[in-house]
């Protein structure tokens, strides 16, 4: 527009040269204008129907006045957003049946391996696992979930930044599955929230081992779960497998593949 009306300025010679430009000038600003209101129509409509607490398609962030096209833009990836809703809304309502995958990973505090089978969230085509490796603190903002397909996950909330979890990659709305615990060498067979225990003796007794993250009842469990791993010393590294959905979030930089059951 701004070309057209430079080009006006230089084609016109005089009164009646520059008449029948400016007739055509008026008549195609006022499409445009026309267009700008029905797609700003269109935009309220779209921004009504999504939820409030979805975030905006970045390209929504502009002046609307200054950008008939960046609106039109914004809209269509709108469309997108709420085609995607209501997706998600309709596999929300559906039963999910997820069948457990197993994982074998290296504990931290030796050479040895561990298994762990968890049953996962989200549908396969959606789920990416992942592990971190990290020390006290983490950083890490968890809750659990009571109601929902989400009942009983230990979802993520926020992680601090600079925070072993942040650095690690871990993201709003993740699930921990696995965390390491240390355990008494004798009762390494049974992996229950019921485990709380003292030192007693020598640190010979004691190991990390990897736990499901379903064996524990509350945020205060799993908080002495974490504390655990200090028995074997202040710095011990932690290991966490976590899921996410990656249909609305970002892959993770390394995913964990399942081994055979």
């Amino acid at each position: 527009l701004a070309t057209v009306l430079l080009l006006g300025s230089l084609c016109s010679t005089g009164p009646q040269a520059s008449r029948p430009f400016r007739t055509g000038l008026r008549a195609a600003d006022e499409a445009w204008r026309e267009a700008y209101d029905m797609e700003l129509q269109r935009n309220r409509l779209l921004r009504e129907q999504l939820k409030e607490d979805m975030e905006l398609p970045e390209v929504c962030e502009v002046d609307w006045k200054a950008s008939y096209e960046k609106l039109s833009d914004c809209n269509k990836e709108l469309e997108v957003a709420l085609r995607q809703q209501a997706k998600t809304a309709e596999e929300d309502a559906q039963p999910l049946s997820v069948e457990p995958v197993a994982f074998e990973v290296t504990l931290p505090d030796s050479d040895s391996s561990e298994r762990v089978e968890v049953v996962g969230f989200r549908s396969p085509k959606n789920a990416a696992f992942y592990l971190l490796r990290g020390r006290l603190p983490l950083g890490l903002q968890l809750t659990k979930k009571d109601e929902g397909r989400l009942k009983g996950a230990f979802m993520v909330e926020a992680a601090a930044p600079g925070g072993a979890a942040a650095n690690g990659g871990v993201m709003e709305g993740d699930i921990l599955h696995a965390l390491t615990v240390v355990m008494d060498r004798a009762n390494l067979g049974i992996k229950t929230e019921d485990f709380v225990s003292s030192v007693v003796g020598g640190l010979g007794r004691w190991r990390q081992t990897i736990m499901d993250a379903s064996y524990i009842n509350t945020v205060d469990d799993l908080v002495s779960q974490f504390k655990s791993n200090t028995m074997l010393g202040s710095d011990t590294e932690l290991l966490l497998i976590f899921e996410r959905d990656i249909s609305t979030s970002p892959a993770p930089a390394e995913t964990l593949q399942p081994v055979p059951k």
